[in-house]
């Protein structure tokens, strides 16, 4: 998994750039439940000698967010620009 540090500690400041983030990580993760994306990476654990399935949000997007924290696309960019543009990066 990528280093996510600069997210979470985005997120846990709070303030302006924390609930846009959060905002933009809530409307990926429903264009993922709504299909309109490709969908969570998928992996697998064993717990307690079973095996579980589970989904998780798309490693190729903590990067992506990271660059925009890092270039301030969060002070002059709609939460729904930010989404596009990163759905954009998904297309081939």
């Amino acid at each position: 998994m990528p280093d996510t540090s600069l997210i979470v500690s985005t997120i846990a400041a709070g303030g302006h750039a924390g609930l846009k983030l959060a905002n933009v990580i809530t409307a990926l993760t429903r264009k993922v439940a709504d299909r309109e994306v490709d969908g969570l990476d998928k992996y697998q654990v064993v717990s307690f000698g079973r095996t579980v399935n589970g989904a998780r949000f798309p490693d190729r997007w903590w990067p992506r967010l990271a660059k925009a924290i890092e270039t301030g696309a969060f002070d002059f960019m709609s939460a729904q620009a930010i989404v596009d543009v990163m759905i954009e990066h998904d297309r081939p």
